[in-house]
This record gives structure tokens, C-alpha cells and sequence, in this order.
């Protein structure tokens, strides 16, 4: 077919189709090109940060709110900060006590300035207690971190809370049995009105009030762990 003939079947469509007041066909170009792929964005759309996040409502089960995540927040950075201080030409090994404290350690070492030289993070629970119940003044630790509680470590013991002292007196005396060079103790909260035993944390959070607290990693039969505040649990959710 000549080329002068296509041209002319062309121009009749268009003027059919502007006479029947259709818009002439226009060639789009390709979304994407296969030789031109879109390069990814650098942070998808679901996990960029909200310009103004919206605070959590409080949960159900909770009457209030004791310490804010904004307090705990702040408070946890001082502590970093004296911890960095005093440990900033000693090495250090941050052991936690799961799972109460897991929160709080997490948090705790993040905010240790000045860098120690060395510093090592290890977890252990608590078991053991010779059939007897949390509270008992005889304590076993099934596991031991690794590496062992050396003489050259610097132990810090990171407490979620202290009540009554006979777990926390029962614990350092088990570490310091185990060779630790020193052992200091960090607690979130202090709750001095429970107290038995003559027992102080070196570096401590919050005194906190006497009441059954929840939230940021301490549990009630493994519920409110995750809350990112410490609170009160209503009364009709405790089991008498």
C-alpha cells in the first residue's frame, strides 16, 4: 500500500471522527519503561514516620497512668548517662533479668554515654527457687551469660523492680559467688513500702507507689508487657 494512500485514510478517520464529535486517538507513552525502571522510593509509604503521631489511648484494663513514656523516656537517658560516667574507664557487662527488664535494658544500654571500652549485654531468668515462690531468699540461676561472670567484668545488675529485696539480695550474692569483679544495681522502680530486706539499687528510675503496676515490660500473667507506659490494672482484672 502506497504511503500517500495511507495518509489519506488517516485524514478521512479524523474528519469522520471530528465530525461525530469523537476526540482524535492520542499515542500515551508507557507508565514505566522496561529499559528505564522507576527506582524504588527509600522508605516505603506504610513505614515513613506520621508528621504528628497521634498518642496511644489508654488500655481498657488500666485505671491511669503512673509514668508516662515520656518520663521514662527521659529518666532512662539520665540514667545512661550517669552509668556512662561512672563505667566510661571500666569494662562493663549489662546483664538483664528477663522478662521484666527487657524493655528496660534495651533502652538502658542505648542511652550509656561516655562509651565504657567494653561493654557486653546478656540476658538470664530466673528459676529454680527452691520450689518456693518470687520472693524466696534462696535464688538458682539455671543460666549463666556467656562469658562468665569474670573477675575483669563489671557487673551491672538491671532490675525491672525492687519490692521486698529477698530476690534482688538473693541474685547479686549469686553473682558475686560466681567471680564477678563488682556488682552495682539499676532498677526501673524502688518500691520502699514493700521492702524487707535492707537492699538499695546504686542507680534507680522511680520510687514507686504501692500499687499493682503494669506496663513497659513488667507483666501481669503475661499481659501488659507492651504497653509503653507503667499503670495501674483496674481491680476487676486481678484474681484475688
Amino acid at each position: 500500500m502506497e504511503l500517500s494512500h495511507v495518509r489519506g485514510n488517516l485524514s478521512r478517520t479524523g474528519l469522520l471522527q471530528a465530525r461525530r464529535g469523537a476526540q482524535p486517538r492520542r499515542l500515551v507513552p508507557p507508565a514505566r519503561s522496561l529499559s528505564q525502571p522507576v527506582p524504588p522510593t527509600s522508605q516505603p509509604p506504610h513505614s515513613r514516620p506520621h508528621p504528628h503521631p497521634r498518642p496511644l489511648p489508654l488500655h481498657p484494663e488500666i485505671s491511669k497512668v503512673i509514668f508516662s513514656a515520656e518520663q521514662i523516656d527521659a529518666r532512662v537517658a539520665e540514667l545512661g548517662r550517669l552509668i556512662g560516667t561512672d563505667y566510661s574507664d571500666r569494662e562493663l557487662l549489662v546483664l538483664g533479668v528477663l522478662k521484666g527488664a527487657f524493655a528496660f535494658t534495651s533502652d538502658l544500654v542505648r542511652h550509656i554515654y561516655p562509651y565504657p571500652p567494653h561493654l557486653e549485654v546478656d540476658f538470664f531468668k530466673v528459676g529454680g527457687w527452691g520450689g518456693c515462690k518470687w520472693g524466696s531468699a534462696t535464688a538458682e540461676l539455671p543460666y549463666l551469660p556467656e562469658p562468665a561472670l569474670a573477675h575483669k567484668h563489671m557487673t551491672l545488675h538491671v532490675e525491672d523492680i525492687i519490692d521486698t529485696g529477698n530476690t534482688l539480695s538473693a541474685l547479686v550474692a549469686v553473682m558475686e559467688g560466681a567471680g564477678a569483679a563488682s556488682v552495682r544495681v539499676c532498677a526501673l522502680l524502688d518500691k520502699k513500702a514493700r521492702r524487707r530486706v535492707p537492699m538499695e539499687a546504686e542507680y534507680t528510675g522511680f520510687e514507686c507507689p504501692d500499687e499493682f503496676i503494669v506496663g513497659y515490660g513488667i507483666d501481669y500473667a503475661e499481659k501488659y508487657r507492651n504497653l509503653p507506659y507503667i499503670g495501674a490494672v483496674k481491680d476487676e482484672f486481678i484474681k484475688k
